[in-house]
């Protein structure tokens, strides 16, 4: 059997013969995902896709430095590498206890850095004695100087009745206040953000303090990173279905809208909704994170979430959503927050909002 060679094969081949410089064929940039924040210090998970089969390199740096380097493996002593699968999708952990900014490396090949921001958890415990009343406030992550509001609750207007910042090793915040007057009084600490570190503000939960003679303790509230409008987009949506509106479930599940994330970061769908002009709403039930720069579905009918991969998700009606003549999809985050809508007339069966 003859072997049979592409155009560029043999190019290459007679630039060869002749002597002449061979271009290189440009290799594959790397991708990289990672979670806009988290709560704490803790690990985050890093994903993206590369060279089927090629080590991925990672490298980090303190988000105040942005000053880069290989990622230490502080099990193995080594750095932090991964294989990239034959799909040529990889995934690493990362312990993080700051912001950090991240980069991947493959075959000196370089993807774009990505910033992870960390939500500051506070710990409030409290003790009073005749209208006396120690606090103590520490910080998760465990960082010097955060600036730290003690706020006392009258008729639910929050003001402070002490500050200062966290100090010392365990980054802890302590005060006494005098003057508490009698009975139940309601409390919090709060911390500011830390932009020059990417920490984002927390604070804890309210706690019921006898002010005359008792104890009390709260744990950090989760503050969730803020979602800017249109970080994430509907970019497509068939508000009809091919064919005919034969009420079939294949039929539902070809109404559809679609979902992109417009932003550089990971963004976790989990309590977000996609509501149409009558009220009928779609929710996020379940953890799904939407990559950087990637998109989803939500079909109207029935189905398992996941399949036929995971980019799919369904509504499980069993009756149209979209109005053909004229609707506007909506979506908000789980504190109602509008993110994006697309209005859209009678028209093709089909708008790119």
């Amino acid at each position: 059997m003859r072997v049979r060679t592409t155009a560029l094969a043999a190019t290459l081949g007679c630039a060869a013969a002749l002597g002449l410089a061979v271009p290189a064929i440009a290799a594959t940039t790397p991708t990289i995902s990672v979670p806009a924040g988290r709560q704490g210090s803790g690990p985050i998970t890093i994903t993206g896709t590369a060279t089927p089969g090629a080590t991925v390199e990672l490298f980090e740096s303190a988000y105040t430095f942005d000053d880069y380097y290989a990622s230490p493996d502080y099990t193995t002593g080594g750095v932090v590498t991964a294989k990239a699968s034959s799909s040529g999708s990889y995934t690493l952990s990362r312990f993080i206890d700051s912001g950090f900014r991240f980069y991947v490396r493959v075959d000196g090949v370089e993807s774009r850095r990505v910033p992870v921001a960390v939500g500051i958890v506070p710990s409030l415990t409290m003790t009073a004695s005749n209208g006396t009343v120690t606090a103590n406030v520490s910080a998760d992550p465990a960082q010097p100087g955060l600036r730290v509001h003690l706020q006392r609750s009258a008729n639910g207007t929050w003001s402070d009745v002490a500050g200062g910042y966290t100090a010392g090793q365990l980054a802890i915040y302590s005060t006494t206040i005098a003057g508490q007057g009698t009975g139940t009084k309601q409390y919090r600490a709060v911390i500011d953000a830390d932009p020059e570190n990417n920490l984002l503000a927390g604070q804890t939960a309210t706690i019921g303090l006898n002010v005359g003679n008792g104890s009390g303790s709260g744990g950090g509230t989760k503050p969730v990173p803020s979602v800017a409008k249109g970080a994430v987009q509907f970019s497509k949506i068939q508000y009809n279905s091919p064919g005919a509106d034969t009420g079939s479930n294949a039929s539902l599940n070809t109404e559809w809208v679609r979902l992109t994330n417009k932003t550089k970061a990971t963004i976790d769908l989990k309590g977000w909704t996609v509501r149409d002009a009558g009220g009928h709403t779609y929710t996020f039930g379940t953890t799904y994170r939407l990559g950087a720069g990637k998109y989803m579905y939500v079909h109207t009918g029935k189905g398992t979430n996941g399949k036929p991969d995971a980019k799919h998700r369904y509504w499980n009606r069993t009756a149209y959503v979209w109005n053909n003549g004229g609707d506007t999809a909506t979506l908000r985050t789980p504190a109602g927050k509008a993110i994006d809508s697309c209005t859209w007339g009678h028209g093709s069966g089909v708008t790119y909002c």
